[in-house]
């Protein structure tokens, strides 16, 4: 039997590297994980106190569709304290992630055929489901002058009858953001042209530059998709957040019910206990900011310093082609033969990836520390 053309994409390579790195930990080799992007810290302890408190104790049963009113309610709260944006409870949805987010907002905003521009590098699950929702996506190549991010000029250059557009600040594989006088252009221009505008704000709490402005200060009519995957460490627990306009929030309603009835029920509940303490989420963004340091003057050292604005998020995205023209079969190498797992470029980028390797330094200074030592190695020795 034959699948669906549809479901004919490429696989997600940091997924890969992470089976296989733990597939060699249990034979028994030491990896340090620099491949998949989460948190090397776990969900902050009075989360984890609260989920002990309420498993058994409270009826974890169906909830509304688009999450919980306490958590709606929360979420609200938080873009008034931390973007003094009004976002009323009916214009948010919480989500099975933000993957799940993204799916719904297609389903929601878009129809077979409809054209979606997206910049190279992007990240790789959003093609994937783009391409298996049968839209087409028109990329436009990235460079490293603004951060391999959109800007007016290169949307207005787009030929193409385009539907929308999805952008993400800070963006994964980059860590890159979009300056807010850009996003403010991008906003409105996407406002002037009547084009959807889906915003990946996931990684919005960590950033080494300057704080990531929401794109509802420009655009009320953009889609938004958030997670508490990143800056709330909570990534196992598979829960998202949409906001957009009401009559969309009512179609994302009906489409949840039906695709995925509502979202967990346990990870909802424990969730509105994670805006309590911004300062424990800090001190993880202040460790994530080392290693970043660590990494970037460890790679400028060996003559590796091309590599994208690392204004937020936990990624590298560095340009290896002094030491490589394969990002494959150096990533399979790292992870062989010194137990560093890294990323493909050719995740993020079909045409140029090959030069690139993305690393998530999400983990503790110990590990960077050691993976640096380990490659550094490594590269001494194949010269």
């Amino acid at each position: 039997m034959l699948n669906s053309k549809r479901s004919n994409i490429a696989p997600f390579l940091a997924i890969d590297m992470l089976t296989k790195a733990n597939n060699l930990k249990l034979k028994g080799q030491d990896i340090i994980h620099m491949d998949v992007g989460e948190p090397g810290v776990s969900t902050p302890k009075h989360i984890l106190k609260y989920a002990k408190e309420i498993i058994g104790n409270k009826k974890i049963g169906y909830t509304e569709s688009i999450g919980i009113p306490e958590l709606r309610q929360k979420i609200s709260g938080h873009y008034k304290s931390w973007y003094d944006q009004e976002v009323n409870s009916d214009c948010i949805a919480v989500t099975s992630g933000a993957s799940g987010a993204f799916v719904l907002a297609l389903l929601a905003m878009f129809d077979p055929g409809d054209k979606i521009v997206m910049m190279t590098p992007y990240y790789p699950a959003y093609v994937n489901a783009i391409k298996a929702l049968n839209l087409d996506i028109i990329f436009i190549d990235g460079e490293i002058d603004t951060g391999y991010q959109p800007t007016e000029d290169k949307l207005q250059k787009v030929k193409n009858n385009i539907k929308g557009i999805v952008v993400a600040s800070p963006a994964n594989p980059t860590g890159s953001s979009l300056k807010n006088s850009t996003l403010k252009q991008i906003a409105k221009w996407c406002m002037k042209n009547n084009k959807v505008i889906i915003c990946d704000e996931i990684y919005h709490g960590i950033e080494y530059v300057q704080k990531s402005n929401t794109i509802l200060r420009y655009n009320k009519d953009a889609i938004i998709i958030n997670s508490f995957s990143k800056y709330f460490c909570m990534t196992g627990w598979r829960l998202g957040w949409i906001i957009a306009p009401k009559n969309i929030i009512n179609v994302i309603e009906k489409l949840s019910m039906s695709l995925f009835l509502c979202p967990s029920t346990i990870a909802q509940i424990i969730a509105t206990k994670a805006f309590d303490d911004y300062d424990i989420l800090n001190q993880n963004v202040s460790i994530y900011g080392k290693n970043r340091e660590l990494l970037i003057n460890f790679f400028e050292d060996k003559g590796l310093n091309k590599y994208a604005p690392a204004d937020g998020a936990f990624y590298l995205y560095i340009d290896i082609s002094n030491i490589s023209n394969n990002s494959d079969s150096l990533a399979n190498r790292l992870l062989t033969e010194i137990g560093v797992s890294v990323t493909s470029g050719k995740d993020f980028d079909y045409k140029f990836g090959e030069k690139f390797i993305r690393i998530s330094y999400g983990g503790s200074n110990k590990s960077v520390i050691e993976a640096i030592k380990r490659i550094g190695s490594w590269i001494k020795l194949k010269n």
